[in-house]
């Protein structure tokens, strides 16, 4: 950098920026701040890198960092950018401590997005982790670091970075050998990205991020809430009972449905107060009576269509069942789904999974469902449209 104090005669050079390698700048011309860094590069890579740092000039989306010029100064190119007030993902988590999921989902939203931009004009950004992420004052998350040299990676490399860099927001740490554990659908999401035989097609990984941003697993809104009135859970097993009928009518099975599995919208159950300091500003989803009034969602007692009440993850997606939640059987079929969904919507209106033996002291309506539905002889579970039928019927009785 030399003595260096102005680029191109314009942007006057002030002080480093994070870890020091990006600098703040004032662009005299349009009389702004913005952030420059230099490319560090031997001789024979500037021309490609200007190149490419170009391209990435033309990029605009509300989730990555502009680059606005590319100029050289000392026979080395720099990038500016616009200057984001905030903080990197890096320096967030080791100030605060890791992210929760529902802020970690939103972070990968934001950066999923950027990176498919870049993708679709052409360019592999290279370097998605932790310090290239910024968290905006406003809570948006941005990409930067576009603009930089990358050695011919593919497009799944970006993927992967993603996911490891989820991985550090929240578990605070890479994924190195051993990804975390856990049953929540994020940190499933995340180990489905890092499988080393390549990450899930990318329509699949957005649509999952957008429902995790909003919503949580019925198993944490049981933890939260506690037990779901037997209309709302009949309204969950509704949605999910759909889902698994496009699964089955294409002669498949999902093989992985448990309540870490089903999404559903974080509000309180009807008649139930909200726990002391939580609210979810989440909307009462379609087929669900709300209980007690949620900032942002419709007033106490209103009903709506039951669509979507729950989102079932995909198979490829989603974490393994435990024990409690896998047919007697043994094996994957769309009769040991139905027994999932069983045991699934047992523990949503009891609170616990369904054990030999276990009375059914909360389900009401409901109850003559979960008898079939759990039946230790698959021919006996019910046919899918009589299971809906029930269903409706419970749902509808709120």
């Amino acid at each position: 950098m030399g003595d260096t104090t102005k680029l191109a005669g314009r942007y006057r050079l002030l002080n480093p920026l994070g870890g020091g390698a990006v600098r703040l700048a004032f662009d005299e011309v349009a009389h702004r701040d913005v952030a420059v860094r230099e490319l560090r590069l031997p001789p024979e890579l500037c021309d490609a890198a200007t190149r490419d740092a170009r391209l990435a000039a033309g990029l605009r989306h509300p989730c990555v960092v502009p680059v606005l010029d590319v100029v050289a100064e000392g026979g080395m190119p720099w990038l500016v950018m616009e200057f984001v007030s905030g903080a990197s993902l890096e320096q967030t988590v080791a100030a605060r401590g890791p992210l929760p999921a529902l802020q970690a989902a939103r972070v990968g939203v934001g950066v999923l997005a950027a990176v498919l931009t870049a993708h679709a004009a052409g360019l592999v950004h290279g370097r998605v982790n932790p310090g290239n992420v910024l968290l905006a004052t406003t809570g948006r998350a941005l990409l930067t670091g576009f603009g930089l040299p990358q050695a011919g990676l593919r497009p799944s490399a970006d993927l992967w970075s993603l996911a490891a860099t989820l991985h550090f927001a929240v578990e605070g740490r890479p994924p190195g050998s051993v990804p975390a554990a856990g049953t929540d659908p994020l940190r499933a999401l995340i180990r489905a990205m890092l499988d080393p035989l390549g990450p899930p097609p990318v329509e699949m990984l957005a649509e999952t991020l957008d429902r995790l941003a909003v919503e949580r697993s019925l198993e944490q809104v049981i933890a939260a809430w506690g037990p779901l009135s037997p209309a709302r859970a009949a309204a969950v097993g509704l949605a999910v009972l759909d889902r698994l009928a496009v699964s089955h009518a294409r002669g498949e099975h999902h093989g992985a449905v448990h309540p870490a599995s089903v999404l559903t919208p974080d509000i309180p159950p009807s008649g139930g107060p909200a726990p002391a300091g939580q609210t979810s500003g989440a909307p009462v989803p379609a087929g669900l009576t709300s209980g007690a009034s949620v900032p942002g969602g419709p007033p106490a007692g209103q009903v709506v269509p039951w669509r979507a009440a729950a989102w079932l993850v995909p198979a490829r997606v989603a974490g393994p069942a435990a024990p409690a939640f896998r047919a007697p059987e043994g094996v994957p079929s769309p009769a040991a789904d139905l027994w999932a969904l069983g045991a699934t919507l047992f523990a949503a209106v009891e609170g616990h999974p369904p054990a030999p033996g276990a009375p059914l002291t909360r389900a009401g309506a409901l109850a003559p469902v979960l008898f079939r539905l759990l039946s230790g002889d698959p021919a006996l579970r019910g046919e899918p449209g009589a299971l809906r039928e029930d269903l409706l019927a419970v749902a509808g009785s709120a």
